[in-house]
């Protein structure tokens, strides 16, 4: 048996997984389960009420977000930032909601739920797999099921060091579908195999994952430390870079999964190549900025003789 037909991330449930200390987890997952059979309109009302509650309790978190806007789109006034600001928690917050729904969804129940726009760069990913280079937008996880629903592939998966639980339940989502998922100390090999052995590997790409692997470039004008493996990685494996983004309509509930046709990205580790994964995710960014996660510090790594974006 291959090495890619098994995950490395467990989904063995264990007793201990009982324990008091998790029963509030266990209550939350217990929520998401009934909302999931919730109507939109509650799920939304619900949202709205919970994104007011986040504002309040977690100031630090929403002064990243603003911070991140006003970085990347300093040609907006102030008070078009705040309504995407706005827009955005209550999306983060529904799409939190939604996670119910696709843990218990059946094989091609999300599909048939969501708007694919692209339906040719799609027909052309299950026939000639490759690099899907996306981003942490509200829809990633529904785009993410989705995909796994018809494309075989590999993710990278960063555990829930402290809650064993939640690990649990997250990887029994990604990976009913056969998608391999590995922890990001495994690197990237088991997913070059992956590419090899005609599978698509889901490669989030916007992260700051800091200096030592990472090179400056710019980022909607600004010098982010950015990951330039996209290309090298399409390279070696031959195969082609799909730009994906998972997006979420307030209004109606509907995801929506938007594929940009293939590209081909420089294939070294350098200035040149982070540069151009970073237009990319702008391009997909600037379709309807209030999708991108800006909870992120994608600036965190300043460069050298540079100050902390975020302090104060």
């Amino acid at each position: 048996m291959s090495e890619l037909a098994t995950t490395t991330v467990s989904r063995r449930f264990r007793r201990a997984f009982l324990a008091p200390r998790y029963w509030p987890t266990w209550l939350g997952l217990g929520l998401l389960w009934l909302l999931s059979f919730a109507g939109h309109r509650l799920r939304l009302r619900l949202a709205r009420g919970l994104a007011r509650l986040y504002r309040r309790i977690n100031p630090r978190r929403v002064g990243i977000m603003a911070t991140n806007l006003a970085l990347c789109f300093p040609e907006q006034d102030e008070a078009t930032r705040a309504r995407w600001l706005e827009r955005h928690l209550v999306l983060h917050v529904l799409a939190l909601l939604d996670l119910g729904r696709i843990h218990r969804a059946r094989s091609g129940e999300l599909t048939r739920e969501a708007e694919v726009v692209g339906a040719d760069v799609l027909e052309r990913l299950r026939a000639e797999p490759g690099v899907i280079l996306t981003v942490h937008s509200v829809g990633l996880e529904w785009a993410a099921a989705m995909l796994a629903e018809t494309v075989p592939g590999s993710t990278i998966y960063k555990p829930f060091a402290k809650n064993p639980v939640l690990d649990w339940w997250f990887a029994g989502m990604r990976s009913r579908h056969g998608t391999l998922i590995q922890p990001r100390d495994r690197g990237m090999k088991p997913h070059m195999r992956a590419l090899r052995e005609g599978k698509s590997f889901f490669y989030i790409a916007d992260e700051d994952l800091g200096a030592t692997h990472g090179v400056f470039a710019p980022f909607f004008g600004v010098e982010k430390a950015t990951l330039p493996l996209a290309g090298k990685i399409a390279r070696a494996t031959r195969r082609s870079v799909y730009p994906v983004i998972g997006q979420l309509d307030e209004r109606t509930g509907r995801y929506r999964l938007r594929l940009h046709p293939p590209v081909t990205l420089p294939g070294t580790a350098d200035r040149d190549a982070a540069a151009a994964i970073n237009r990319l995710i702008e391009t997909m960014v600037r379709e309807d900025p209030v999708q991108l996660m800006w909870s992120l510090k994608y600036f965190k790594t300043p460069p050298p003789g540079e100050p902390d974006r975020y302090a104060g």
